[in-house]
Formats: structure tokens, C-alpha cells, sequence
């Protein structure tokens, strides 16, 4: 049985198929889905799932691979996103490990919002969840979980690129594992947007 997905289908439409694989909550899934264009030569997919950890997500993110029949050779890529908060160096490691050079990681530390954040301004000092979410509603004081804050971010991505960047930079100089517990704060969403951004 054949699916709208099919090799013969998006080959003929030039498509690259970019899959992006989530936690539970909508915040990830509801920002990426606004990413989808028609004609922009990217088919963007954000399959529903039930995990939240990082190991289960990048097993979850491997079944992918088949059901929508991706080419990794040709273009095709598939993310799995997942915020370091609750998480342990063990699992974070587990996770890159079992997802190989096929499924490409965006993990975020302590969570998304910080990708949100970086938006409005820079801040290189580790931070709880809580005290993120406070900062980030000093800029989006009506700010709620699986909210839709795209149109107001985006004047303001290009900056949120660069603070993430910065702070990618500051973790290497101090020999700290991008991947890991200690990289707080940091998020590698920017990555994952400017290979959207290509198309």
C-alpha cells in the first residue's frame, strides 16, 4: 500500500522531505509546522508521538525513516528534538549514540524556550527551567505552553541564529560537550531552522 509520501511522488514534485521528530508537549511541533510552505521545495513532517525521553525518541525517529521512506542519501534528513531538562548524561549519550550519522540531534539545555528566548536577548549563565520561563515572559508576558508564537519570533531569528551560535562557540572555547548536562545554557534548534531556511 502506497502513501502520499512515496519516492515516486516527491521525486517528480523535487522535494526535499525534512522529518522533525519531538517530545510530546506542542511547543516544538506547533513552531515547526508554521516552517511549511507550498512550492518552497521542502516537505516538512512532524509525526505525532507519545515520548518524551531521548533514547525512545531516537528509537521512535528510526521507525521514521521507513514509514516515509527517506532518502538520507539524496537530501532527505529527519531530526529528533528534545530538551536536556530531566535528562542525564547517560541518556543524552545513549540517544547520540543510537542515532548514529542517520538521524541528526537538536537538543535544547534546559529546554525549547530557550530558543525562544535567544530571540529577545544573550545570556550565558546556566539557568533551571523555571527561571527561563520567567525570562522569557519579561518578552512574551502572555507566554503558555503550546502556544503559537511564530509570527511574533520571527523578527527576530536571525538574532536568536547568532545568540545560539555564540553560545555553541562559548561551550567548544571551554571544551564542554554541546550534547550534554553541562552545556547549560545552549539549544541546537538554530541549526535545524537554517537548513529550513536554505529552502
Amino acid at each position: 500500500m502506497k502513501t502520499n509520501h512515496s519516492r515516486k511522488t516527491r521525486t517528480l514534485a523535487r522535494h526535499k522531505l525534512l522529518v522533525i521528530v519531538c517530545e510530546g508537549e506542542k511547543t516544538e511541533r506547533n513552531y515547526f509546522i508554521r516552517y511549511k510552505k507550498r512550492g518552497c521545495g521542502l516537505q516538512i513532517e512532524t509525526p505525532n508521538t507519545k515520548y518524551t525521553d531521548p533514547v525512545n525518541l531516537v528509537k521512535f525517529a528510526k521507525s521514521q525513516i521507513k514509514k516515509y521512506d527517506l532518502d538520507l542519501k539524496s537530501g532527505d534528513d529527519i531530526w529528533c528534538i528534545f530538551d536536556c531538562n530531566g535528562n542525564t548524561n547517560t541518556n543524552i549519550l545513549r540517544a547520540c549514540k543510537n542515532a548514529g550519522k542517520s538521524i541528526k540531534i537538536g537538543m535544547s539545555n534546559p529546554s525549547f524556550e530557550m530558543w525562544y528566548f535567544l530571540h529577545f536577548a544573550y545570556y550565558e549563565y546556566p539557568l533551571n527551567n523555571h527561571d527561563l520561563m520567567n525570562r522569557l515572559k519579561r518578552n512574551i508576558p502572555e507566554y503558555r505552553k503550546n502556544g503559537d508564537y511564530f509570527d511574533l519570533l520571527l523578527s527576530g531569528r536571525e538574532t536568536a541564529i547568532q545568540n545560539a551560535k555564540k553560545l555553541k562557540n562559548l561551550h567548544e572555547s571551554n571544551e564542554i560537550n554541546l550534547f550534554s548536562t553541562e552545556s547549560n545554557p545552549s539549544t541546537y534548534v538554530y541549526k535545524i531552522v537554517e537548513d529550513i531556511l536554505k529552502f
